[in-house]
């Protein structure tokens, strides 16, 4: 396990190739249900989840190398939030994703069009995390 977490403000491109997906309920359901076989790749850590209503702002977290197209991220704890805002950003901090505000927590956010090879890294926040924020749970698949 590991965690590399520094604030990110970056620049908001214009082009934003990966294409993000909040699962519905169904989705959800299955990932969970499915989430019992060990999966290709997972990563489970902690992220300081900062409250942040303002956008492609908040702590970077979940830093990979992409080895396939697609990747799964979901927050699976966080004391005092119910909700959780993430996007996608490249290893110069650009966002090559939309801004996905408040995601249920424990509700995967699936993103395709991944390039292989490429570095990646999440940015997460909240808007409903006490003031103070809290240490929350996150795996990535």
């Amino acid at each position: 396990m590991f965690s590399l977490c520094i604030p990110a403000f970056a620049a908001d491109p214009t082009d934003k190739y990966v294409v993000g997906h909040v699962f519905t309920q169904e989705e959800v359901d299955r990932f969970w249900n499915d989430h019992t076989a060990q999966p290709y790749v997972s990563i489970e850590s902690t992220v300081k989840l900062n409250r942040n209503t303002t956008g492609f702002q908040g702590t970077g977290c979940g830093y990979f190398t992409a080895d396939a197209q697609t990747v799964t991220f979901v927050i699976t704890n966080a004391p005092g939030a119910s909700t959780y805002n993430v996007g996608l950003f490249d290893s110069h901090g650009n966002a090559v994703s939309d801004w996905f505000e408040e995601v249920p927590i424990n509700n995967p956010v699936g993103f395709r069009n991944l390039i292989v090879g490429e570095e990646y890294h999440f940015v997460v926040s909240s808007n409903d995390v006490p003031e103070r924020g809290c240490t929350a749970n996150y795996e990535v698949y």
